[in-house]
Parts: structure tokens; sequence; C-alpha cells
């Protein structure tokens, strides 16, 4: 049963990155396979790793959005574009081995990840009654995500996330 599962796990992977396509649509912005950030040989990527880089690119681009549209946030590139490389650069030789370890998906680390620069921004513009935990599953239970269902599914429940179909 567990080959079986890895079997088509696999397959599902596969028939993402080897037909451009689109994945999914956020607030009408399409996402399509190239857009998600992950480098590796099209035959080793599996479907969990594929959906976990997929969630990360919608937390980006959900997040950011109503940052700049609640509070007119924005981040310096720079800055961003600073700590992705810093933070890359530090990897240790194992871990460069995650399909994940590349620029795009360290930038967007950098800007929503669990140290991204836009907590700290956004500490200062929430305000009192509010965390910044309790913004972004609001920000991101009111975005509309629909994502092919060969993918997953968008769900908000319990936590807002594409999970397995």
């Amino acid at each position: 049963m567990r080959r079986t599962a890895a079997a088509v796990g696999v397959v599902f992977a596969l028939a993402a990155c080897s037909g451009a396509g689109e994945v999914a649509t956020v607030n009408g912005a399409s996402i399509d396979v190239g857009d998600i950030p992950i480098t590796t040989e099209e035959s080793s990527i599996n479907l969990e790793t594929f959906r976990v880089a997929l969630n990360w690119l919608i937390r980006d681009q959900v997040l950011t959005a109503a940052a700049r549209e609640d509070y007119g946030l924005t981040l310096d590139p720079a800055e961003v574009e600073d700590l992705a490389v810093r933070t890359l650069a530090s990897l240790s030789p194992n871990d460069q081995l995650d399909p994940r370890a590349n620029l795009d998906y360290f930038l967007i680390q950098a800007r929503v990840g669990r140290s991204g620069l836009l907590w700290d921004e956004l500490a200062e513009r929430l305000p009192d009654d509010l965390t910044e935990n309790q913004w972004a599953l609001e920000s991101l239970r009111r975005a509309e995500v629909e994502v092919d269902p060969r993918y997953g599914e968008w769900r908000t429940s319990p936590e807002p996330l594409v999970y397995e179909p």
C-alpha cells in the first residue's frame, strides 16, 4: 500500500512538472508549474514537497498583498534578497539537497517565513487587539484560492493550506 501511494505521488508530481499549466489561482492571479520554487530533477519530485512549496508561494502572495492593502506595508527588495542569500549560503551540504534549496524559495522565506521581514514591520502597525498570527489567518481565510485538484485542495480549516485531495 505504501509503495502504491508513493508511486502515485511521484506520478502526480511528474505530471505537475512535465506539462506547463496552471496549478492554482490566488485572488485571480495564476500560479503555473514554473512558479513553484522547487529545483530538482523532474523524476525525483514528490507531491508532498511540491505541495509544501505551493503552500509557501500562496502564503507569500496572500500575506504580502494583504500587508500592502491593510497597512501600506512594503518590504525593501534589497533587504529581502540579502536575507535570502545569507540564509541560502548558510545551508549545510545535506540541506542543500532539498529541492527547495534555491533563491526563489528563500526569497519567500525572507518575506513571510518564521524569521521573515514581514512580521517585525507588521507588529508595529497592527492594532493592539490583533496578533500577527490572527491577522495572517484572517488574511489567508479571506483569500480566494483555487487549486487544480491534481495537486490538492485548498481548505481554510483547520489551517488555511493546500491539503491532499
